[in-house]
């Protein structure tokens, strides 16, 4: 019987068609979660009358504990993946971030925000290995890169729900309701979006199919195991790849709108609405058309070249973007357009090939703990983004933290040229005859 093709990718044995679709719209959901916290949490800390001296010191602790608990949980989901399924670990990751975001707007008090926003990370957790860990499950070897830019080309669209959701607050208070009720009403539309998802991973992925060789393995063994797998040149190259094309997409997020808001208000005179709006805002929009392109066309090239090599090509593309931000003194002078719009198609290359290279690498019946451990990687990397870049945008200069993810960014692109000859091919027969474990 011929292999199932959708969207130009093979499917491996037992996905279908719906299968994908539905892992899809999780995606999507899944990617709408990862800004949307750091833009509704301002207004709600305002409405919360947390004093502005103390908004900056708690919105960091709040960003530095979801890190904390995704770098030490996305391993153990990993390996609850590898022996219960896909399916029920997505649930759980989409269920308890919806019940956050529920919870979230009727805080308290600080320790209550800390209580939901634990909530939300540990959902989190379970939710973001899963989006990585399916993709991997669902597509053939020889379609794995292209499998990993739709997946990234859907990440880049998720990422406009967060400024639509932060819009709603503004549109509820319009119509009557107090600051609080408009909070309440968007965190609540955004605790809907989890809850679809949760129905939609539990009706649409494909079947768990329970493996012999780790279903009674004690979980600690299965975690020693997923990072032993990082002896392989290609497993531990993709972690490096994780941990900068995550900091990459942080770096990036976090500090371009400031840097542009800043400046448009200290050398502009401009007021900060007015800053984001014709400062910020294009520019960013011009990162996020460079992903969108980017995404599809390191899918493609990542099935047409080495894994390895496409590692190389996304770290070294990277690594000079990120060092050129070094030559602007002017954020807003013209060819800085150009350059966003290569740092987009830089970050998401580095973002999907890193993706495809692991999904490649790891054993299947392993796959979840492995990923497990790359997402740890990947969490390490917005972690070291956004606190130590955060203290060099302010103690350096607004360029410092993308200079300093360009040297990374070399040291990965180093990396894949002196171990890419020993990264062992693909089996495409291993990888054909592997069984759904969603």
């Amino acid at each position: 019987m011929l292999p199932t093709r959708f969207l130009g990718i093979t499917l491996t044995d037992g996905i279908k068609r719906r299968h994908l679709v539905a892992y899809l719209l999780a995606a999507l959901i899944s990617s709408g979660y990862a800004g949307a916290l750091a833009v509704l949490q301002p207004g709600l800390l305002a409405v919360m009358n947390i004093p502005i001296a103390d908004q900056g010191s708690l919105t960091g602790l709040l960003a530095a504990l979801q890190e904390v608990v995704l770098i030490a949980m996305m391993p153990l989901f990993g390996v609850m993946a590898d022996r219960s399924g896909r399916k029920s670990v997505y649930a759980i990751g989409l269920g308890l971030t919806a019940l956050g975001f529920f919870l979230y707007p009727y805080a308290n008090s600080v320790s209550e925000l800390i209580a939901y926003r634990l909530i939300v990370a540990f959902g989190g957790a379970a939710m973001i290995g899963m989006m990585v860990t399916v993709i991997a499950d669902y597509a053939s070897e020889a379609d794995r890169g292209k499998a990993n830019g739709l997946q990234g080309f859907i990440a880049t669209i998720g990422a406009f729900i967060p400024p639509i959701l932060g819009f709603m607050p503004g549109v509820f208070a319009k119509q009557g309701m107090t600051e609080l009720a408009a909070q309440q009403m968007t965190f609540a539309i955004g605790g809907a979006m989890g809850v679809v998802g949760t129905v939609v991973v539990l009706i649409g992925l494909a079947p768990h199919v329970k493996r012999p060789s780790t279903e009674h393995e004690p979980v600690m063994q299965m975690l020693k195991n997923g990072l032993a797998a990082a002896k392989d040149h290609g497993v531990a190259l993709s972690y490096g790849a994780a941990f900068i094309s995550r900091g990459d997409l942080a770096v990036t997020g976090a500090f371009m709108g400031l840097w542009l808001v800043q400046f448009g208000t200290q050398n502009l005179g401009m007021a900060p609405s007015q800053a984001m709006q014709e400062l910020a805002v294009p520019r960013v929009l011009t990162t996020v058309s460079g992903a969108m392109v980017g995404a599809i066309l390191m899918g493609f090239i990542s099935d047409r070249i080495r894994r390895g090599t496409a590692v190389m090509l996304a770290s070294g593309l990277a690594a000079a973007v990120y060092l050129s931000v070094s030559f602007i003194d002017d954020p807003t002078a013209p060819w800085v357009f150009a350059l966003l719009g290569v740092m987009g198609v830089a970050e998401i290359s580095a973002f999907v090939s890193s993706q495809a290279l692991v999904g490649q690498q790891a054993p299947a019946a392993r796959r979840g703990a492995v990923i497990g451990f790359f997402g740890t990687a990947g969490a390490i990397g917005i972690m070291v983004g956004t606190a130590g870049g955060g203290w060099m945008f302010g103690a350096i200069s607004p360029a410092a933290p993308f200079v300093l993810f360009g040297f990374l960014n070399a040291v990965v692109f180093i990396w894949a040229i002196l171990v890419n000859n020993k990264i062992r091919k693909p089996d495409p027969v291993e990888d054909t005859t592997s069984c759904a474990t969603a």
